[in-house]
């Protein structure tokens, strides 16, 4: 008889340890009519350590270990309606998608390259109007992202190309590079006698670079300083995000947790802001401006599109269009288009401040805002930006 318990003491000591199991699973059960044998087959035989693992199950499974089905209805119906919450945040971010495009509708949008163009042909650049910003921030965004200086390194690389190959070029080579380099602007300068492309001058050209640098952007990137802290003032005045989404969106609209609550800090700095955009954009189109912007934002308008082409990349001896840029030096971003785009709607927007009524003006500012937020300022040298870069890692500002 020793012996026999002499082997089976040491297997028993060998069995490891049940895993400790928090009370509350054994609680949860015991409230729900569960006995001491249905929570051991619970916990030891379903696996379950805590409330997630309980949470899991199905009525089958309490039923199949003990418990009475009505029991055990009940309390997965508890657990189910406990987890709910965690779906919370889906619903809320789907709410919050939902009011900023809501928003971005009430910001003015911008007309496509051809009514932009079609507005120049037909007398836009007699008055400084809606297609003048327009022409003056696409050439301020060439003249940072050194687009102005792609058509030669373009020009020159396709003959070095043809050298190296010892071929001729094709003869697609003169029309693409004549769209490159032509400075024609007889279509856009035909609303005024005696204007033609001789008359912008690289002299001219510079001169107006030189305003857009000292004068125009810096009152761009101002501008959204004064906006972004404008929106933190009020952002910071919630204790919970959540709930300034609702405030600005009408969800507590009469009630004392919305608007009502928490005023909006004073939209005076944002109008002051906003005058001094314009200004700023006025007094880069003194004397000659108009015309000039005009004829720079067309040239621009003309690089980007060629450079489209799917011709290019294989007369510089390359397979695509960032690596033709590549090969070139060429600092284009490659979000060029998007960051324009953005750019224009949101110096229009901002221009246009006055013009909205006072009880729509906070929300119109909030929609300006989540603009902002989707432009790198960095990349144009706003805030602390180090410089805008290109496809090449070279630093463009």
């Amino acid at each position: 008889m020793s012996e026999e318990i002499k082997k089976v003491v040491p297997e028993a000591e060998t069995e490891p340890a049940a895993a400790p199991v928090a009370s509350e699973v054994r609680t949860k059960l015991a409230e729900y009519g569960a006995d001491e044998a249905t929570i051991d087959k619970v916990v030891n035989d379903l696996g379950v350590e805590d409330i997630d693992d309980l949470t899991s199950l199905e009525v089958a499974d309490l039923t199949g270990a003990g418990m009475k089905l009505a029991k055990a209805r009940k309390l997965v119906a508890e657990l189910k309606s406990t987890a709910k919450p965690a779906a919370a945040p889906a619903v809320a971010a789907a709410e919050t998608r939902a009011i900023q495009s809501q928003f971005e509708a009430l910001l003015p949008s911008i007309p496509t390259d051809e009514s932009w163009l079609n507005a120049l042909k037909t007398g836009g650049i007699l008055k400084v109007d809606e297609s003048s910003y327009i022409a003056a921030i696409r050439a301020a965004l060439a003249d940072r992202a050194g687009l102005y200086n792609v058509p030669d390194a373009l020009s020159k690389a396709m003959e070095k190309y043809a050298d190296e190959t010892e071929e001729q070029v094709d003869p697609t080579f003169y029309a693409l590079r004549k769209s490159l380099t032509r400075r024609a602007y007889g279509d856009i300068f035909a609303a005024i006698d005696g204007l033609d492309g001789t008359f912008i001058t690289d002299a001219r050209r510079k001169e107006f670079l030189s305003r857009i640098r000292d004068t125009l952007w810096p009152a761009i990137a101002e501008s959204y300083r004064t906006l972004d802290g404008w929106y933190q003032t009020w952002r910071a005045s919630f204790s919970d995000p959540s709930m300034l989404i609702a405030a600005i969106g009408g969800g507590f609209s009469g009630s004392a947790a919305g608007m009502s609550m928490i005023t909006p800090p004073d939209t005076a700095q944002l109008h002051d802001a906003g005058d001094t955009l314009v200004d700023s954009i006025n007094r880069v189109f003194r004397g000659t401006g108009v015309q000039v912007a005009a004829a720079m934002a067309y040239d621009a308008n003309t690089i980007r599109n060629t450079l489209e082409d799917p011709r290019l990349p294989s007369m510089v001896g390359v397979k695509n269009r960032e690596m033709m840029l590549k090969k070139i030096g060429a600092s284009v971003s490659s979000n060029y288009i998007r960051l324009e785009q953005n750019l224009v709607k949101y110096v229009l927007a901002f221009v246009k401040h006055d013009t909205v009524t006072s009880d729509a003006e906070v929300n119109y500012f909030v929609a300006l805002w989540q603009l902002g937020t989707q432009i790198n300022w960095n990349e144009l040298g706003g805030g602390d930006a180090t410089g805008m870069t290109g496809l090449t890692g070279k630093r463009v500002l």
